[in-house]
């Protein structure tokens, strides 16, 4: 769990501009009502499934709803992905083995065993290094967009 104020600034923004209250996103989001109130009362940033489903409730980018960038220029993909495959696709490009890209990221390579055989999401401290890596945004590599950066 981390803490951003940047992320719990601009959240706040885009809610304050929105059309919903917090009673309605619970709802539409959807986002339980402790993950929102920690989110707007002390910058806790939610699990990354949470994040997606936020950012995509609000159309911007992880990027700007992190408030790690003042632009939302944000295109989404027009074609279906999965994290698996666009990681794949990733070390495939630059050659690299699971192993390699744990290594050289300093994380554990059990968590790429179950991203795969759970389905589950890296933690944002995790695809934040996985970005670094491959140079890639957030949004690529989650595969909400089909640009890289």
């Amino acid at each position: 769990m981390s803490i951003s104020l940047p992320f719990q600034k601009r959240f706040k923004s885009i809610i304050s501009y929105g059309e919903h209250n917090r009673t309605d996103l619970i709802k539409l989001i959807p986002i339980s009502n402790a993950t929102l109130s920690n989110a707007l009362l002390y910058g806790i940033v939610p699990s990354t499934k949470v994040l997606i489903r936020i950012a995509n409730f609000y159309n911007v980018s992880l990027n700007y709803l992190l408030g790690k960038s003042d632009s939302n220029d944000f295109i989404e993909s027009a074609k279906s992905a999965d994290f698996k495959l666009r990681f794949e696709e990733l070390c495939k490009e630059k050659d690299v083995t699971h192993y390699k890209v744990a290594n050289d990221c300093a994380f554990d390579k059990s968590n790429i065993s179950k991203w795969f055989s759970k389905g589950y999401l890296p933690e944002l401290e995790i695809i934040e290094l996985l970005c670094d890596y491959f140079n890639v945004s957030i949004d690529y590599l989650l595969c909400r967009t089909d640009y890289k950066n």
